[in-house]
């Protein structure tokens, strides 16, 4: 088990690191001499937050300010969507008997609800807001939005490894890559002694890694809002 785990590591890092090279489109729609956008007030499903997600791929945008990164990360934290998102995720480890083993009952099913809530908000902290500020790197979805449904799956995989960097060039997705990792090796910290095997946390990567896969087959086809007349003002 430990060398399949190890062997999925290395073919995800070589991914990210050959991927770039083969670009299935020259440029991001990035222009950095457009003013500073509002965050839109996008839904997900008619309920999930969808701030990170570039409708269009042909009409360029503004770079995302720092502050913008860490706007974006507290707004999907503290959204009316996340304390069910922690249900539904702790409902599904109950259910499955995944990730930390609280045990049976309704104590520990209200510890797995404070687990993934806090699990969710660390992800949000390092993948939308630290990693990209420190790696100038832009965390939103770019839709491919035309093609073959094949091409588009393939980009929505594609782009867990490569994403855009502040000024429009492709690069490695650390924010993703690094991000998970350290929001699944923070929940070490308060989770079970004997779910913090090697295995079981490289396990739950693997599975945050899958669901932004998911996440990101939504982003590309289809099931979000158009964006809300109030948006965020800018600051």
């Amino acid at each position: 088990m430990t060398q399949k785990l190890f062997g999925v590591f290395f073919l995800g890092f070589l991914f990210s690191v050959l991927a770039p090279s083969c670009p299935l489109r020259a440029q991001a729609p990035i222009d950095t001499s457009l003013p500073e956008e509002p965050l839109p007030h996008r839904r997900v499903l008619l309920l999930f937050p969808g701030y990170e997600t570039i409708q269009d791929p042909n009409i360029p945008v503004a770079t995302l300010r720092p502050k913008q990164k860490f706007e974006m990360a507290y707004r999907k934290t503290v959204d009316v969507s996340f304390p069910i998102e922690s249900v539904m995720f702790a409902s599904f480890d109950q259910v499955a008997s995944y990730g930390p083993q609280y045990g049976p009952g309704g104590g520990p099913f209200a510890e797995r609800i404070g687990y993934n809530a806090a699990n969710l908000a660390s992800t949000f902290f390092f993948t939308d807001a630290l990693l990209p500020t420190a790696f100038h790197q832009d965390p939103r979805y770019f839709r491919k939005g035309g093609g073959s449904i094949g091409s588009r799956i393939w980009w929505a995989l594609r782009s867990e490894a490569v994403a855009y960097s502040d000024q429009g060039r492709q690069m490695p997705n650390y924010s993703n890559m690094l991000g998970f990792g350290m929001s699944t090796a923070l929940s070490n910290a308060y989770s079970p002694e004997s779910s913090n095997t090697f295995g079981s946390t490289m396990e739950r990567f693997g599975v945050k890694e899958g669901v932004s896969f998911g996440l990101n087959i939504m982003r590309e086809f289809g099931g979000i809002t158009a964006p809300e007349k109030h948006q965020v003002a800018p600051h």
